[in-house]
């Protein structure tokens, strides 16, 4: 199955331009990933729906039926009230407060954000979820999948009303190794280490600046290694007040990749 999904995984990038004059590359989520994202959210939705009607039907109708006789339809009603909030409710309240990301997002290693690059916001979590009644139009989420199949960018149609974009975490659907994550940590030595206000500091977006420049270390020449690297160690210099410039300015991207390594394991999936 993931043979497949690597294969239907569309080569695309979305490309942004942080304030700082620094361009940000995004690998877009391709309708295999997405798709997969989604049957395990709805298998998910389902294994809930299940579990309440069980249970609603063990409290309801294995309890004195005298008693239950005259709130039967008030407690049917309540049940179909929860049932509406939890399925029209999952995406939105996931997306808008656990960074974009749905359960089956975080299996999938997914996550949407906005186009300028920032996290997703409760409107525009709002906004792109309201729209899947029209995606899933006729069926099945048949028109959202053809549009997102000839988009440049792999939008459905709630993204392109919300101003959203689905990414691949890391700019990659398959997370490096346990032997090449030792081999780049012995690389660059020992994660620094940071105390819990320098850590509060740090931002979704100072984050995905930080792994998609060191992630992509490899694919710069070394010029413009040394120029953005110096642009970006600058920032978290003063967003971490960090004692030791002078020694940050010699040698700019060791310092972001041990920055890297210490906040890896906070931020990054499949860790």
């Amino acid at each position: 199955m993931n043979e497949w999904i690597q294969n239907n995984q569309a080569n695309r990038e979305a490309t942004v331009i942080t304030p700082e004059h620094v361009q940000l590359r995004f690998q877009t989520a391709g309708l295999g990933s997405r798709a997969a994202a989604q049957l395990i959210d709805t298998a998910i939705l389902l294994l809930v729906n299940i579990t309440l009607f069980i249970v609603f039907s063990i409290v309801v109708y294995g309890s004195d039926e005298q008693a239950w006789s005259d709130l039967e339809d008030f407690a049917i009603a309540i049940l179909l009230f929860v049932l509406f909030l939890i399925n029209a409710g999952y995406f939105f309240i996931l997306e808008a407060f656990w960074s974009g990301q749905t359960l089956g997002k975080r299996w999938m290693k997914l996550r949407v954000i906005r186009e300028n690059g920032q996290p997703i916001t409760f409107l525009s979590a709002a906004i792109r979820n309201l729209f899947r009644i029209i995606d899933v139009l006729p069926s099945g989420y048949f028109l959202g999948a053809l549009v997102s199949f000839f988009h440049p960018k792999d939008k459905r149609i709630g993204d392109l009303v919300a101003g959203t974009i689905v990414v691949a975490e890391g700019g990659q659907n398959v997370p490096p190794s346990r032997k090449q994550k030792a081999q780049q940590k012995e690389g660059v030595g020992a994660p620094l280490l940071l105390d819990d206000r320098q850590k509060q500091a740090i931002t979704r977006e100072d984050w995905q600046l930080l792994s998609t420049f060191v992630t992509r270390l490899d694919s710069l020449s070394s010029e413009k290694q040394k120029e953005l690297g110096a642009q970006i160690a600058e920032r978290f210099i003063e967003k971490l007040e960090w004692n030791g410039r002078e020694q940050v300015e010699a040698d700019p991207i060791v310092f972001l990749q041990r920055l890297y390594w210490e906040l890896r394991k906070e931020w990054q999936l499949g860790k």
